[in-house]
């Protein structure tokens, strides 16, 4: 799981490791739309802005389809902006019937958007928990899945375990809060990991360089 506050920077985690990952994905993208995808996944791919993106997808929809069948052409994507956890199992057996075999990724952007017939969103979320629990089991993949934190929680510099929604971190073997306060830099702690070390005040942080207009998401350079 990673979470954060709105704009810190989730999508772009998720995408740079659906693309650079190269592994089999279905992706789950609720909160945007295939255009909108297409141009992130194109400045990341190329390192230019999104905007130029834009106008030369536009310009020459030849050069954006033949990189993003080169680049992206592993990923396989869902654009449903309120699915179901019926819908999100149907999209893996979908995907099974279609590909001949299971994703090893499965990205959720994001969590709360995974509707549940009860209309109770802590409930939809517990819900979903535990669906993807099973899920992963029986598929073998990686689950990332995307969340919001309260934003009545500082960032210091990331927010805590505590301020994620509904409190489900129970369930995920690693969950990672995000912050991106700091221009050109995202900020990233490690509040709770099963199999390593963690700090669930979200004080102990590593930082990357972030620039949103370009989807640039990069390790610092030494020095």
């Amino acid at each position: 799981m990673v979470a954060g506050n709105p704009g810190a920077g989730k999508s772009t985690i998720a995408l740079a490791v659906a693309l650079k990952s190269q592994q089999p994905t279905l992706y789950f993208s609720m909160d945007s739309h295939a255009s909108t995808m297409a141009i992130r996944s194109l400045a990341m791919i190329t390192g230019l802005p999104q905007r130029e993106c834009e106008e030369r997808m536009a310009l020459d929809q030849t050069w954006a389809s033949d990189l993003l069948a080169q680049y992206a052409g592993h990923i396989s994507w869902c654009f449903d902006s309120n699915p179901s956890l019926y819908d999100v199992e149907d999209e893996i057996e979908i995907y099974r019937e279609m590909k001949g075999s299971d994703p090893v990724l499965i990205v959720v952007d994001n969590a709360t958007d995974v509707t549940h017939d009860d209309g109770d969103e802590f409930g939809s979320l517990r819900s979903l928990m535990r669906e993807c629990k099973s899920w992963a089991r029986e598929t073998n993949a990686t689950f990332l899945i995307l969340h919001h934190t309260s934003e009545s929680y500082g960032s210091n510099p990331c927010p805590p375990r505590s301020a994620l929604h509904g409190k489900v971190a129970q369930v995920p073997s690693l969950v990672l809060t995000v912050s991106s306060d700091v221009a050109g830099s995202m900020a990233v702690a490690s509040v709770k990991n099963r199999y390593g070390s963690a700090d669930s005040s979200g004080q102990t942080a590593i930082w990357m360089r972030f620039q949103p207009e370009s989807m640039l998401l990069e390790d610092m350079p030494h020095g």
